[in-house]
């Protein structure tokens, strides 16, 4: 088993095979399927996604698991390790239409990652990934209720739980419970304009998120026009697509 754990790099691996075999089982792909894993450690998971047979492309930024990586997966021609940063990659050179995305995050940037692979433009079939569960609910909070992160993520991407995971099932255990989260682009591209105002709206209505929406939207209307909501809504109450009806009033 590796040891060597770097703790700058969040590493936690999974280790409990009931639990690998379990996210091995949610991955539904055909004969054109290709695999991208991010931060595959020690090889564990990568290990059953290559009996798949298809393609798969395992990104590491650790030159020491990269080693044990290149040497477990010699004799394997279907799989290209990469020595690198996932968040300095243009992921538009990694994926097409039939890629499958996979990674056990690493807790300290998960959300970086995410955002990374939904905010590239890059064509992807769907991500699996592992994190930490209280960023999971943040990404996928209770019904009817929002969040900064889960109103920009669905600009994107349908996000839904899968299963959560205790950790004793990782190596070294980490304090906190983790979830394996789906996430299936709901557009092919995006409007890159549209997307920033929508981020600088929802960063001023969510800077107090406990605070009525009248208030941030003081600021951003000298004169309130009239919406299908109510102005005593917190942020949270409100659905995406009321945030595009305050955004097509700010561009009017």
């Amino acid at each position: 088993m590796y040891t060597n754990f770097k703790k700058s790099l969040g590493q936690n691996f999974l280790k409990d095979e009931h639990y690998i075999q379990k996210i091995v089982d949610c991955v539904h792909y055909d004969d054109i399927s290709n695999f991208l894993e991010i931060g595959p450690g020690d090889g564990q998971l990568s290990e059953k996604i290559i009996q798949l047979s298809q393609p798969i492309k395992l990104i590491e930024i650790d030159q020491n698991l990269n080693q044990i990586l290149n040497s477990r997966f010699s004799k394997y021609k279907n799989v290209d390790v990469i020595n690198d940063d996932v968040l300095k990659l243009d992921l538009k050179l990694l994926s097409n239409s039939n890629t499958i995305i996979l990674g056990n995050l690493p807790y300290n940037i998960s959300s970086q990652i995410i955002f990374k692979v939904l905010e590239s433009n890059i064509e992807y079939k769907y991500a699996i990934f592992l994190i930490q569960k209280e960023l999971a609910d943040r990404f996928i909070p209770k019904e009817n209720k929002s969040t900064k992160l889960s109103l920009q993520s669905n600009y994107f991407a349908d996000l839904e739980k899968i299963f959560d995971i205790p950790p004793d099932a990782f190596y070294p255990v980490p304090k906190v419970n983790s979830t394996l989260v789906k996430i299936t682009p709901n557009r092919k591209k995006y409007n890159l304009t549209e997307y920033n105002k929508l981020k600088a709206i929802l960063s001023a209505c969510f800077a107090n998120p406990r605070k009525q929406l009248a208030s941030p939207l003081k600021k951003i209307f000298p004169s309130m026009p009239s919406f299908s909501f109510s102005l005593t809504n917190r942020p949270e109450d409100l659905a995406l697509d009321h945030y595009f009806e305050i955004l097509s009033k700010y561009e009017k």
